[in-house]
C-alpha cells in the first residue's frame, strides 16, 4: 500500500513535469522568459533552492497553466450533495454524488480566453492575490 501511494505521488508529478517540459519546447518564446527569470531571480550557474520557488513567479504561472490544460485526472473526487441545490436551472436532490469535470472547466471558453492555447501569462492578472499577506486580508 505504501509503495502504491508513493509512486501514485510520484507519477503525477512526473506526468505534470513531462506536460510542462513540452509545452515550454512548443513555444521557445515561453522557455526564454523562463530562462530569463531564473537568471535574473537565482543567477546563472547556482543551484535553484526551495525558498527561490516563491520568487519565481513565471514558473509558478507555467505551472498552473498546465495544470489548467492537463490536469492529473479529468475528475475531481466524488462529493454527496448535502443539501438540494438548484444550478444552471437544474435541481441536484440531496444525496447525490456529484463529480467536477476538471478536465472540462480548464477548457471552458465561457471562464478562458483561448482556452486550448498555452499561455501562462493569463496568470499574471491573478500575481497580487497569489500573495500571502493579499489572501490573508
Amino acid at each position: 500500500m505504501l509503495q502504491d501511494l508513493f509512486f501514485g505521488g510520484t507519477d503525477t508529478t512526473i506526468s505534470m513535469l513531462e506536460w510542462a517540459k513540452a509545452e515550454t519546447l512548443r513555444q521557445p518564446e515561453i522557455m526564454k522568459k523562463a530562462q530569463g527569470e531564473f537568471a535574473e531571480v537565482i543567477g546563472k550557474g547556482k543551484p535553484i533552492e526551495e525558498v527561490d520557488v516563491s520568487r519565481l513567479l513565471y514558473l509558478q504561472f507555467i505551472i498552473k497553466e498546465t495544470l489548467r490544460m492537463h490536469p492529473q485526472a479529468p475528475f475531481l473526487i466524488p462529493r454527496r450533495v448535502d443539501q438540494d441545490v438548484e444550478l444552471c436551472d437544474y435541481i441536484i436532490p440531496k444525496g447525490s454524488l456529484v463529480l467536477v469535470n476538471v478536465w472540462e472547466i480548464g477548457r471552458d471558453s465561457t471562464f478562458w480566453e483561448d482556452p486550448l492555447v498555452f499561455k501562462p501569462e493569463r496568470f499574471q492578472s491573478l500575481e497580487y492575490w497569489m500573495c500571502e499577506e493579499n489572501i490573508l486580508n
